[in-house]
């Protein structure tokens, strides 16, 4: 291992794409693959079953004061309800853990440069020398890629936080925060991959597990989720804005 490191330590090879690419006092994972990924999938899984079941509970639900009976008729349009349906604690799974994912995970990315040059086995930093073999901007520090992850880690994971708030105490904000986030989501994504493509796709790896499943099926999650999260929103915003101007109409 010394001898490694040392080679390491004087600018040496690396996993990464390009094969030209320069890390000096780049250090190998110290954890196999298998288990940086069994760790992160395991914990995701287990945050969203921890979500699936607390919003299950019907005590879950903060309402900042008791909804009177018209009010309970017009439940779906104030956003106010007695428990959780199925789509909200779905969305509540999925906020919780892309907070989580924002904040934490690509919070460590933006703010440790250095993390490939780690000699420990902090499993953030085993996380992105993994995943560097998909996308080696983040170890070169791309410059759209690092302040894009700043923004994603620390406007949008917060965000997805204060999302989880509005709807335990069921705010009718809450879908537009949703949508913007979503949207955020989105457009960070899409600009993520389009960049690596007009750079020729040089970053990643050719194998199927890094190009493929790490670069663009994990990736896709947040272009497929976050445009559908938007179509609800929007859709539930579009007809809350109805049912006030068809109530205007009848005053």
């Amino acid at each position: 291992m010394t001898g490694a490191l040392a080679d390491n330590l004087l600018g040496a090879s690396h996993p990464y794409y390009p094969v030209d690419l320069k890390l000096p006092g780049y250090v190998p994972p110290l954890l196999p693959f298998k288990v940086v990924l069994a760790i992160f999938f395991s914990a995701s899984a287990l945050l969203l079953v921890v979500s699936w079941i607390f919003t299950g509970d019907d005590s879950c639900l903060m309402p900042t004061d008791t909804p009177g009976p018209s009010e309970n008729v017009t439940a779906q349009f104030t956003g106010r309800q007695r428990h959780f349906h199925t789509v909200d604690r779905i969305l509540f799974c999925w906020f919780a853990l892309t907070g989580v994912i924002h904040f934490v995970v690509e919070g460590a990315v933006v703010t440790f440069a250095d993390f490939y040059k780690s000699e420990s086995s902090n499993i953030l930093f085993e996380i992105w020398k993994e995943y560097c073999q998909a996308d080696s901007r983040y170890a070169s520090r791309d410059p759209f890629t690092i302040c894009m992850e700043a923004v994603t880690a620390f406007v949008e994971g917060p965000l997805c936080f204060v999302i989880l708030y509005g709807m335990l105490k069921q705010k009718p904000w809450r879908f537009t925060l949703q949508f913007a986030v979503s949207l955020a989501q989105f457009y960070g994504d899409v600009l993520y991959f389009a960049t690596s493509w007009y750079d020729g796709g040089v970053y990643a790896r050719p194998e199927a597990l890094y190009f493929w499943f790490y670069f663009i099926i994990v990736n896709s999650i947040w272009i497929v989720v976050p445009a559908l999260v938007m179509g609800y929103s929007a859709g539930h915003i579009n007809r809350r804005v109805a049912y006030a101007s068809a109530q205007k109409k009848h005053q």
